[in-house]
């Protein structure tokens, strides 16, 4: 069994694709860093990569679920990416758009809220 799956692997060059994708993954979340003041940081490599947040993630992954993307949170303000062998860039875009929506609504409420507050307090 355990040789037969390796032979796929090999087969259909999974482990060439992991480093492509995973590549252009890694990529497109490190642009996220200078554009939305949430991010933080880009950690891990291949399929198994974190952005790190200066918020919380929950909601997010919440968000993402509506719009059909799965994204995964640990540690509270990580979003965890972990997605399956057949990854394409494709698939990499969308959850990239989805989540440049998601941390723009997020960015556009938190500068709401603290305009309100401001607001509030110079009445």
């Amino acid at each position: 069994m355990a040789l037969e799956y390796l032979a796929i692997v090999e087969e259909e060059r999974l482990l060439e694709n992991v480093v492509k994708v995973g590549g252009y993954l890694h990529q497109q979340l490190s642009q996220l860093i200078d554009k939305y003041a949430a991010t933080r940081e880009v950690r891990g490599r291949g399929f198994i990569q974190g952005l790190v947040l200066g918020i919380p993630a929950r909601p997010l992954v919440e968000q993402g679920l509506a719009e059909g993307v799965l994204f995964n949170v640990t540690q509270d303000t990580v979003l965890r990416f972990l997605p399956p062998f057949p990854l394409e860039e494709k698939h990499v875009d969308k959850g990239i758009r989805v989540l440049k929506k998601l941390l723009g609504k997020k960015r556009k409420n938190e500068q709401r809220e603290s305009s309100g507050s401001i607001a509030a307090t110079a009445t």
